[in-house]
């Protein structure tokens, strides 16, 4: 899920991104969420803390990825997607490190599935 605003510069930029990501894996459901003042206690309940932002969600988990996606976090979120994508796990037996680092330094869920939502 990509949340956005029309008027946010950033995710305007990302937009196309996400747009060849979703053409890239047509078996994910990519959604886009705009932040409007109708929808606007869906984006804070949901803790969306700045935009652009993305969730991933597994049918069977719910919400399992939430990472920021402006164009210098984009490539984690492309990455990460590519994993749920491929089924496969980037983590070593028994390591619990995050193997996509966050340029922030903030971790993201080691969670791994396929058959999701971006």
């Amino acid at each position: 899920v990509r949340f956005y605003a029309t008027w946010c510069k950033a995710c305007r930029a990302v937009a196309p991104y996400f747009y060849k990501l979703a053409q890239t894996y047509k078996d994910i459901q990519f959604v886009e969420v705009p932040v409007t003042d109708k929808n606007a206690n869906l984006h804070q309940g949901l803790k969306v803390p700045s935009l652009p932002y993305g969730h991933i969600y597994h049918p069977g988990g719910g919400l399992v990825e939430e990472l920021k996606i402006n164009r210098r976090h984009f490539p984690k979120f492309a990455k990460v997607v590519h994993s749920y994508a491929q089924t496969t796990c980037d983590l070593i037996d028994g390591d619990t490190t995050n193997p996509y680092p966050d340029p922030e330094g903030k971790s993201a869920g080691a969670n791994r599935s396929a058959n999701i939502s971006a």
